[in-house]
């Protein structure tokens, strides 16, 4: 559309511009529509009093004192509260018998009216008729034709009384001429007063794009200030910036993954190239040769391990993994899992416990769920005291399965639980290979969880053991 490709600035200023244009509009109109109102209230009022007085002064029947009563009229009667200036009125006042007899009336306007059908019709109803009357080369004359009623009979006598609307005019042209003089200038100081506001308004929003000009990959420290006003560009800004901070978490655990991928691969790179390096120095025996071999196959295996580990994190965040949902017996499924991971709790002297209060029947991908809680399992042998248990409890919570993996060992600090999820992450009372893993299981479980389309959350104090908790869809309807 034309308008959007207006910048927002102009656009704005031009809508206000069109909407004081049609309220200017709205209130000069009716402005003017009062003013010719009242004067036309006032003229008739004044006509119409005056015309009864004159009525009143007829019924008395004298001639003299109806003569005294009209001269006061033209000078008295005729002031218009004030709105019309009485110098410029020029009224006439008569009595009119349908029978053909006309009273004395002064008519310094020299005007000659008929009685019009209308006045008459109302004249027989009792009724008093305002009419206007316009011609081409003089001021509108505005009358009042008011019957006279004796016994509540029209005896056919009429009282007109008339005055020219000529000052009424030039006071309504005046007031037209000052609207017409005046709504331009104002309407002119409200567009540049709104385009000053609008500009001011979008102020922050260009504080935010120079902002946003300043940032980079490299320093994602900035960030936007925000309005002091509670509205839409204050939420803006506050959004604006936990979005940096997401971002800036993201690229810093990024560059901490590198560096951890960097360090694993190194580690049994280096013992691959020492042990070639050493075996190739000088002829040695076959059962040396052996035993360089069997290193360099170990880290070999380690190093398999990790990028396979790698591909299926990377396959299982994307979403890129071949799931299949399978409707499995929960205590099958729970007996299965203690059974592949019992032998390393037994070496160490752990009991596992476990608390089966759990759904029948659940669905699940068997290998990645058996794999995502096998993980925490050993985590928590690895990090439990000789001769403890780790309990594992099974719940169904609403439409949810919930799995708990508690152990009794060293704990976790508080500042480490925001990362132990983020690949090699390693708390610092574990933070060497010879305790084991890659640092890679407790990432590739949360991947795996969460395509189940459930979550993971961990609890933990040092020193007081770690609480893992696991929660996939109950529903057996998942594929």
């Amino acid at each position: 559309m034309f308008l959007e490709r207006i910048p927002v600035r102009f656009r704005l200023s031009l809508v206000h511009t069109a909407w004081i244009s049609v309220l200017f509009s709205i209130i000069g109109l009716g402005l003017f529509k009062f003013v010719e109102h009242t004067l036309l209230d006032s003229v008739d009022a004044a006509l119409l009093s005056s015309a009864h007085s004159v009525r009143d002064l007829s019924k008395m029947g004298g001639e003299i004192l109806q003569e005294v009563f009209v001269e006061r009229l033209v000078q008295d009667s005729m002031r218009f509260d004030h709105l019309v200036p009485e110098r410029l009125v020029r009224p006439y006042a008569q009595v009119i018998s349908l029978a053909g007899k006309e009273g004395r009336r002064p008519n310094p306007l020299m005007v000659t009216l008929p009685i019009t059908p209308k006045a008459l019709k109302r004249a027989e109803q009792g009724l008093h008729t305002l009419e206007t009357f316009t011609f081409k080369e003089r001021p509108p004359l505005r009358q009042v034709t008011l019957p006279i009623i004796h016994n509540g009979h029209f005896v056919g006598d009429l009282v007109q009384v008339g005055a020219t609307l000529g000052p009424t005019e030039n006071i309504l042209k005046g007031t037209a001429m000052l609207l017409r003089l005046l709504l331009p200038i104002v309407l002119l100081i409200s567009v540049i007063l709104g385009y000053i506001m609008t500009a001011q308004a979008l102020k922050p929003v260009v504080m935010m794009t120079q902002a946003a000009a300043k940032m980079g990959a490299d320093d994602l420290s900035i960030r936007l200030g925000v309005p002091p006003a509670e509205d839409e560009l204050q939420e803006l800004s506050l959004t604006f910036n936990k979005m940096l901070d997401r971002l800036e978490d993201a690229i810093s655990r990024l560059r901490r993954f590198t560096a951890d991928v960097s360090h694993e691969l190194r580690t049994p790179l280096s013992v691959l190239r020492g042990e070639a390096e050493l075996a190739l120095r000088r002829e040695r025996s076959p059962e040396e040769y052996k035993t360089a071999l069997s290193s360099v196959l170990g880290e070999a295996k380690n190093m398999s391990t990790i990028v396979e580990d790698l591909l299926l994190l990377a396959r299982a965040e994307s979403g890129n993994v071949t799931f299949a949902w399978e409707k499995l017996s929960t205590r099958q499924f729970i007996g299965e899992l203690v059974s592949s991971v019992e032998p390393i709790f037994k070496v160490r002297g752990i009991a596992i416990e476990l608390d089966i209060k759990g759904p029948e029947v659940f669905a699940c991908s068997r290998t990645y769920l058996a794999l995502a809680l096998k993980n925490i399992l050993l985590n928590a042998c690895k990090h439990s005291l000789a001769n403890s248990s780790v309990y594992l409890g099974v719940r169904q919570e609403d439409e949810k399965v919930q799995f708990t993996i508690r152990d009794e060992g060293e704990g976790i600090r508080e500042a480490d639980l925001p990362y132990i999820f983020d690949p090699f992450y390693r708390c610092d009372t574990a933070r060497n290979r010879a305790s084991g893993g890659s640092g890679i299981g407790l990432s590739l479980t949360q991947g795996l969880i969460k395509l189940h389309r459930g979550d993971i959350k961990v609890s933990s104090k040092a020193g007081h053991g770690t609480t893992f908790i696991a929660t996939i869809p109950h529903s057996t309807d998942c594929g």
